[in-house]
Parts: C-alpha cells; structure tokens; sequence
C-alpha cells in the first residue's frame, strides 16, 4: 500500500484482557462515522467513493510505517454500508477475510484511507464536549485515555505525520473468544486432469483454458461486445447453473464465459462482455481446466480446475482438446493418474503452547480406491509414501466409487486439533493459514528395465549402447591420466541407499588414446561387477543408512550360451577342431571363452577369425596351460567391452567397436551409474563415487 492516509490510529492489546495469550485473533474492527460524501458531488466522479483500513507495523524509531502491511489485513467498505450518525452510536464494521492473528502486548497500527475528503470520522477531543445518545452534553472530553496504548496520527501535505497527544479514534477492536477445544479440518487434492495425448497442432499456453470439443447446445446465442447479457432463441438455458461455463466461437476467436445469473430460458449473465457481436452464435458447454503443463516429447498435458462432474460430463480418451488462446488442438489417448512417490506438506500451522495438533493422509492406490485408513504425516519434511499411490484425472474420481467424501478425492490431508486448557476463556488455538496450505508431491522417474532382445540376444544390457532403457542415470565427466601413464584395471567405490528391491548398477568406457584413435564417444560402456556386499541393503525407513559398495571389471563379458558339441584345441595353433558344423552359432568378431568345465575359472578369451564345419579359427594360440584339450567353449554376448584378461596378469582388454581392435590398457575412461527399482516409491540414492585406475 500507499504512504498517504487519512488517519493512523496506533493499537496493542493488553494480554490481561485476553488472559494472558500471546497471540489473539481479530475478526473486525468497528469505525464510526460522522458524515460522508454526497454522490451528486463526490470528488471521485461517477465512481461512489468507499474506505479502505489495514494494520500496518509500528518500529520505535519510525512510528507507524503504513507501507508495512501487515498480511491479510486489507479491508474495504463501500459507500452504502458506511453508516453515519450524529452521535457516534453507530458503528460501521470492517472485516478481515480471515481472522488476523496478531501478537498480543505488540504495537500496530491501524491505517484509515478516505477515497473522498467528505468523510468525518468521530474522533475523541480533549476540551470538546461529550456526546451521548440524546446528543452532546456540557461534559468536556477528558481526551485521549491510552486504552488502546496508542496514539493519533494524520498525514500532512508532506507524506509526514502530525501525531496527537490530546485525542484518539472512537473504534472497537473484535477478537475472537472460543468455545470449543478439539477441531477437525480436511484437505483434498485440487481437480486435476492428467491426458496423455497422441496427434496435435500447435503450442498450448500456460494457464490457457483448454475444453474437450463437444456439440452445440440447443438454440442460438445473441450476443454484444457492449453487453454480459446474452439473449437466447430456441434455447432451454434453465437447464444450466451457476458458475457453469460456456464457449462461443466467432473468426477464429474463442470466448469461454462464466455463468453469474439465469433469469430464464432464453436469458442470462455472464461474467463479462464477449470479444464480438453475433446475433445467432451456437455454444456449448464443455468439459475444461487450465494448462497447467505440458511435455511435446512425453506428449503429456497437466490441467488443473477442471469442471468434470460426471459420468457424462468429463474428459474421455480419444477426446479432442482445443486451447482458448492458443487455438491448439490433440487427441487424448488415455486419462492418465499421477505417481506419487513422496510428497512434502508445507501447512503453515499456528500451534499455541497449550495445543497439539496431528497430520494424517491417505491416497488413492492401485485400485483406484482411497486408502481404507489414514497414515501419519511430518509436517514440512519429506514423506515417503509405503504403497503404490496416486492423484487421479478429475475425469476418473468422478466415477469413482471409493473414493474421499461427497466430492470424490483421491488425496486427503487431516489435521486435528486438540486444546489442553480449559475453555472458559480462551483466546489463543490452533489454526491454519488458508493461503499456505500446500502439498508439493512428487513422481521418481525411475524404472527396473534396462535389457531387451536386441538383435536376436536375449536380455541385451542397453545400457551398454547410448540411450539406455533404464531412465535414471549419471554420467561422470571424461578422466584424463598423466602423459604416458596407462591403468590396468579400475576400481569403483560407491556409497549408497540401496533398499531391498533396488539396484546400482556402475559401468565404464575404457579408451587408451596412445593406441587406437576412435571416438570416446563410439565406444561401448562396460557393466562392472559388484564385488562385495551383494545381498547386503540398507534399512527402508532410514535414507541415512549407506553401505559401501565395490564394483570392477569382469573377468569376461557376460555369456550368451555354451556351444553344446565336442571341441578339440591344440596350443600348437589357433584352430580349434569341432565334431558339428557351427558357423550357424559362431561368427567372424564374436569372442568366445574356452575353459576347463571342471574348473570354469581357468579359461581364456579370443576373438573368432572363422568358423565352419569342422574347426573354429581364433585370432591366437591358446596360451593358458590349463585348459584341456576338450574345453568347454561359450559364445560372449558382448564384443566390445572391457574385462579383466586372466591371460595377461588381468590387464584390462577391449575390443575397438569400429574395427574390433584388440587393446590392453587404459588411459582415459568415464563412470555411469544406473538405478533401478520395483517400485518407484522406494528408490535407491547414491552419496558418494570415487573410481581409482590402478595396475593389476
């Protein structure tokens, strides 16, 4: 607000009138008036002129500072309820919207601000005489008495103050006295719609009503660009209420109108004048909300207030949508519901020292069913929810069958209040602020998929290949070692959240700049083992409970299957003889494993040159002595990532993606972290990554 006024009257309340609460409620404050403004010469003009009163702040040094508005205090009365009297006997009530919490024992001030210089406020006078029902009396006015510990101010030509020792406002302060000593109140969800949507044209805007196309209503509209009230011929306009909403459409432009009044079958208001005059215009009143987000890449558009109140009045798949303003038009393909995964209740709750107060909530769940009883909440912090849970598309709460209340929610917050002392006389209880009552919920974009059948290979890990199928993940920036300093292996330390029914999956991308050249980029991310603490979790109720996890390269890729048939393998060279034909099985670049079948761990990784009826050609000598000259032999699923080459001491081997160059060594590589979960709700966290390359 302003600096100019008319009257500031300065206030505080005793806390022995309000038995000792540090804290009261004003519900109003009543002014009384002398005399106000004539209308046929009122200064304002053809506008009549009102009163507006708000608290201000009161600091020792500045007095009153009326531009220090004191929250929610802003009262207007307009001119026909200003009551005036000769004898101050009348009084004209200004009230708060809500009851004003303020501090007992603390200064303000009451800031009085005339729109017309007509308006006489009673003031008490010390010297004038006193005025009683009858009129005034040969009594003189003892002048101001500090029952309000206040003082008197008007505002001078300056934007300053002149302040009053000898006289104060008549006014009466309303604080609110209560009885009862338990309250109850219920918070729901807003009505939101969730759309997936398939073809579209066109942006939506942000905040822009959007409405399901539907036909006309029966009849015609004339309407006026001068006028909010719309004449109809052949319509049954009786059959639509108030607040209803109506969309016209004329040239392209498109109006939706709020119903305020129906005066009969063919007449009625709107809350304002249409954009255009038509003398016969079709309308019709469709489901609607307000673009409240909207995602072209996830083709996913959010709408809050929306109107759907039935089984056939709401938003339906297949539907066809169209923007207000934007004129932009989709097709739903399916009413979607909202994850919730946690959520954080930011209630601004007063709580006196003598009450107590709870917080419960349920959600709707699978079924599309609210939860049969109520779990306990923490106000201001972050809440995990323990089942799957949701918001639902006002389009599918309105056919719900159960759900919370009359209305249908699928999210209810309860607050209970309780007051331990007596209520004999008592000023001071909980409350709730109406304006700061939010809960902000949230949606973990987290899956548990990551493998698919890719090209004829079951259970591919993707994540080795960009774009992974796994929607959580991390990406560490490119280590660069020292000039002429090559690692051998890598060690991966994590410190996680993992709760049972999550994973953290680690990767690597190896590169050894000093010999080969292709691009970081290209190359494959290679799945690392966990080596320690597989089976171990952290607790699910404590996100503090971290374990250290080690991961490393693998001692070869995964295997695709074992080549069932009797292999033959001579050190003296790099074939090695078969009893079947398996070029169907094997191919130039797989790499396969030959091991002992009695002792799996000594086997040996080569690259395939050929394969055909009678011999599979490797790329060398089979060097591992301990391989017999039956092995067993495995087809690799993976050609290109890093492992652990128990041939050469453990030194890391890759296999280049575009060439399959063999290389051992690393001097550059990159970390990836991957989460996955079963439920979204419950979801693993990563504190700390530390990777060390390191000899073998």
């Amino acid at each position: 607000m302003s600096a100019v006024f008319d009257y500031i009257q300065t206030f505080s309340i005793n806390r022995d009138r309000v038995n000792n609460s540090a804290e009261v409620m004003l519900t109003s404050i009543d002014l009384y008036f002398k005399a106000k403004p004539s209308l046929t010469t009122n200064a304002s003009g053809s506008a009549k002129p009102s009163v507006t009163i708000w608290l201000c702040d009161v600091t020792p040094s500045d007095g009153p500072v009326p531009q220090r508005v004191v929250r929610d205090s802003i009262s207007i009365i307009d001119y026909e309820l200003i009551n005036t009297t000769a004898n101050a006997s009348s009084a004209t009530r200004f009230s708060f919207r809500n009851p004003l919490v303020i501090t007992a024992g603390k200064s303000y001030g009451l800031v009085i601000k005339f729109s017309d210089p007509a308006f006489d406020i009673w003031v008490n006078k010390q010297g004038d005489r006193l005025v009683d029902e009858s009129g005034p009396t040969g009594t003189p006015s003892p002048g101001a008495q500090s029952r309000f510990d206040g003082e008197l101010y008007r505002s001078n030509n300056t934007n300053g103050f002149l302040k009053f020792d000898d006289r104060d406002l008549k006014l009466k302060i309303n604080i609110a006295k209560f009885t009862g000593t338990t309250g109850s109140v219920n918070l729901v969800n807003k009505n939101y719609e969730f759309f997936s949507f398939g073809t579209f044209s066109g942006v939506f805007k942000g905040g822009e009503s959007v409405y399901q196309v539907t036909a006309n209503s029966t009849g015609t509209l004339s309407v006026s660009s001068t006028s909010r009230t719309l004449t109809g011929t052949g319509t049954t306009l009786t059959s639509l209420s108030t607040g209803d909403k109506i969309v016209i459409e004329s040239g392209g432009v498109i109006d939706v109108l709020t119903i305020e009044r129906i005066a009969n079958t063919t007449s009625m208001t709107v809350d304002r004048a249409p954009s255009f005059t038509n003398a016969s215009i079709g309308f019709s009143v469709p489901p609607m909300g307000k673009v409240c987000y909207v995602s072209y890449p996830s083709k996913k558009l959010h709408l809050v207030d929306s109107n759907a109140a039935n089984s056939t009045f709401k938003f339906a798949a297949a539907g066809s949508l169209k923007g207000q303003i934007s004129g932009a038009t989709a097709t739903i393909t399916s009413i979607d519901r909202y994850t919730i995964d946690g959520f954080r209740p930011e209630f601004k709750i007063g709580n006196p020292s003598t009450s107590t107060y709870s917080v419960q909530y349920k959600f709707a769940n699978t079924a599309n069913n609210i939860a049969t009883s109520f779990s306990n909440l923490e106000n201001q912090k972050e809440n995990k929810v323990s089942e799957k849970s949701y918001v639902l598309s006002r389009s599918d709460e309105v056919v719900g069958s159960n759900l919370f209340g009359t209305n249908k929610k699928s999210a209810v917050a309860n607050l209970t209040f309780t007051v331990s002392t007596s209520n004999t006389n008592l000023f001071s209880v909980p409350y709730i602020s109406g304006d700061d009552l939010d809960l902000f919920m949230h949606t973990y974009d987290v899956n548990n998929t990551y493998t698919e059948t890719r090209g004829g290979i079951e259970d591919y890990d993707t994540e080795i290949d960009k774009n992974g199928l796994a929607k959580s993940k991390y990406i560490s920036i490119k280590y660069q070692l020292e000039e002429k300093r090559y690692a051998e292996d890598l060690v991966v330390y994590v410190k996680a959240y993992r709760p049972f029914g999550t994973e953290v999956r680690v990767y690597a991308k190896l590169q050894n700049t000093g010999a080969e050249n292709e691009s970081f980029d290209d190359k494959a991310w290679t799945p690392l083992e966990l080596k320690n603490n597989n089976d171990k979790y952290s607790r699910e109720d404590d996100e503090r409970n971290l374990i250290e996890y080690t991961y490393g390269l693998p001692q070869y890729p995964a295997i695709r299957y074992n080549i069932d048939t009797t292999f033959l393998a001579n050190p003296a060279n790099n074939s090695i003889g078969t009893s079947s034909d398996v070029s169907a099985n094997v191919a130039a670049n797989d790499l396969v494993r030959l091991y002992d079948p009695s002792i799996p761990q000594n086997h040996e990784v080569f690259k395939v040159i050929s394969a055909n009826s009678t011999a599979i050609e490797l790329n060398k000598l089979v060097s591992n002595v301990n391989i017999p000259t039956n092995p067993s032999v495995d087809l690799l699923k993976y050609k290109t990532i890093a492992f652990n080459n128990i041939a050469s001491d453990n030194v890391a081997r890759y296999y280049t993606t575009s060439s399959n160059q063999e290389v051992d060594k690393f001097n550059m590589y990159q970390i990836k972290i991957v989460l996955l979960t079963n439920n979204s709700y419950s979801i693993p966290k990563v504190d700390s990554l530390q990777a060390i390359a390191t000899s073998a």
